[in-house]
């Protein structure tokens, strides 16, 4: 295994490790923990809950964000430009994948963040941690679909998928 190749693979295992450690927490923000503490919690208590909860929570989003943005453009840098990928339907699919990512920063960082200005938003988390998840269960359709696109055509170009060689 080339130095290349050790790179690509901890550099996609932090990709979905960050998705992970993301998708997950708002899966049980949205599904474990508001719903418990609207049930259990006087108002005032909920209130202090959620903030203690967004104060911690934020700093995972926002590295989870920027582990992202920097894992998934070196995985498109090695994985797709050497590639020479056709731009239809690889480019198309991931432009999709790309503005769906985007939106669920967004939400994300509005949910977790403290400015003002998504109050709202976090007033009615539910409903933006419902559009969130949509969001990245597109992702992940999109990212298969990706994967298959990338090794179906153009394995042989692919650094980590390789034909066998034969003699």
């Amino acid at each position: 295994m080339g130095d290349m190749d050790f790179l690509v693979i901890v550099s996609r295992w932090l990709h979905i490790g960050a998705v992970i450690v993301a998708i997950g927490g708002a899966a049980f923000l949205r599904f474990v923990l508001t719903p418990a503490a609207t049930e259990t919690l006087s108002a005032g208590d909920h209130d202090r809950l959620r903030e203690a909860v967004r104060s911690r929570w934020s700093k995972f989003v926002f590295g989870c964000i920027g582990l992202l943005l920097l894992t998934g453009g070196l995985n498109f840098m090695v994985l797709v430009l050497p590639a020479k990928m056709e731009p239809m339907p690889y480019h198309a699919i991931f432009g999709v994948k790309f503005m769906a990512a985007l939106g669920v920063f967004f939400i994300a960082s509005g949910l977790a963040g403290k400015s003002q200005a998504f109050v709202a938003m976090r007033d009615k988390s539910r409903s933006w941690l419902n559009i969130l998840l949509f969001l990245a269960a597109v992702i992940v359709l999109l990212s298969g679909v990706l994967v298959q696109v990338r090794t179906s055509d153009h394995a042989e170009k692919s650094i980590i998928v390789q034909k066998p060689h034969t003699p």
